[in-house]
């Protein structure tokens, strides 16, 4: 069957700029793709343009413009399945550690993780050049075939409920007609995605109720023009990561105001906090369910208040947080992801 719509992201071996030679080193395509079920997808190529408008040449108006440069990004919201996170965490500014199953390792929890399930540790990326992807987008319909190079995220946001977005920041956009011939391997239906019913929230002890739960990764990400591209470009040559270290933080509503929860904001209190979400879904033979731990050891409450007193039965609060760095254990956070994914980067034919 012919190519319809289709969303495909595939990791670069190093950013790829304008014209470059996708098939050899240092600009390689993994030989593995994935295609995200994306509820909407975008991207954009920020034409950036020189105006001349205040340029003295006897006339009543402004010349026509020229362009300056791009600056490439994008938008992806989606049902958050865990398959299909792996790349995302990937290019926000993290490293990774794949290990696949053998009853040896364990998750978080320490469960074993048998064969047939892999194991995807994500730490904070300690690097200059960003990683990032090629993605595709296919107008089948309209006969526009998008490709963007040079892609990261941004900015990823993840809620109780399992939606995710992200926003991402690119290089290089080019069109071409659409895509009649690839077949998106989509991962099956009957694998569903993270929901609310999945998570257990372990927070801060003698709290409120929690009414709701979000977790935000901030990567910053700068587009570079080195000024040593020949020919030149209008296009960024390279994605640097920002001077800014990655950051999470989020925010958890209350249900009723609780004491414990206001002094922990007034005295800045550090305390351990984990999201964990596991679906009823085994991986594939195993009795393995996909899960994802999102650990913050030294999480503290930055910024909150308490509802408005009125004339209720219950009044909540809600609280915004951040994972501060932990001394003792070495990171602020650590994510990881149990799935049916091998690899992820693998270069060359």
């Amino acid at each position: 069957m012919a190519a319809k719509d289709f969303c495909e992201i595939c990791l670069e071996e190093t950013p790829i700029p304008e014209d470059a030679v996708k098939t050899a080193t240092p600009y390689r395509l993994a030989n593995e793709e994935v295609y995200l079920p994306a509820r909407a997808a975008r991207l954009s190529p920020g034409v950036q343009h020189l105006d001349r408008a205040d340029e003295l040449r006897n006339i009543t108006g402004a010349v026509p413009r020229l362009i300056e440069g791009y600056e490439v990004g994008g938008s992806i919201s989606e049902r958050c399945y865990l398959k299909e996170l792996t790349w995302l965490l990937a290019i926000a500014g993290f490293d990774y550690v794949h290990t696949a199953g053998d009853g040896l390792i364990t998750d978080p929890d320490g469960d074993a993780i048998p064969v047939g399930a892999h194991r995807w540790v994500f730490s904070k990326r300690d690097a200059i050049t960003a990683r990032t992807a090629q993605m595709r987008l296919n107008y089948a319909t309209e006969d526009i075939l998008l490709t963007g190079n040079g892609i990261g995220v941004s900015q990823l946001q993840l809620n109780a409920a399992g939606e995710l977005s992200a926003d991402l920041v690119g290089m290089v956009l080019a069109q071409a007609a659409a895509d009649t011939t690839t077949v998106p391997a989509v991962a099956a239906s009957t694998i569903p995605p993270i929901r609310r019913g999945d998570l257990f929230l372990s927070w801060l002890s003698g709290g409120g109720k929690v009414a709701d739960f979000s977790v935000q990764i901030a990567n910053a990400l700068e587009r570079i023009n080195s000024l040593s591209k020949d020919p030149p470009s209008y296009f960024p040559d390279d994605l640097e990561l920002g001077d800014d270290q990655v950051q999470v933080t989020g925010s958890v509503p209350k249900r009723v105001l609780d004491g414990t929860d206001y002094a922990a904001l007034l005295a800045a209190t550090s305390f351990a906090a984990v999201a964990r979400w596991v679906t009823p879904k085994v991986i594939g033979a195993t009795a393995y369910k996909y899960s994802l731990w999102v650990e913050m050891p030294s999480c503290q409450l930055v910024s909150g208040d308490a509802d408005e007193l009125g004339n209720k039965r219950r009044h909540g609060a809600n609280y915004d947080f951040f994972a501060a760095y932990d001394e003792a254990l070495g990171y602020d956070v650590k994510i990881t992801v149990v799935n049916d994914v091998a690899a992820i980067d693998t270069w060359g034919s």
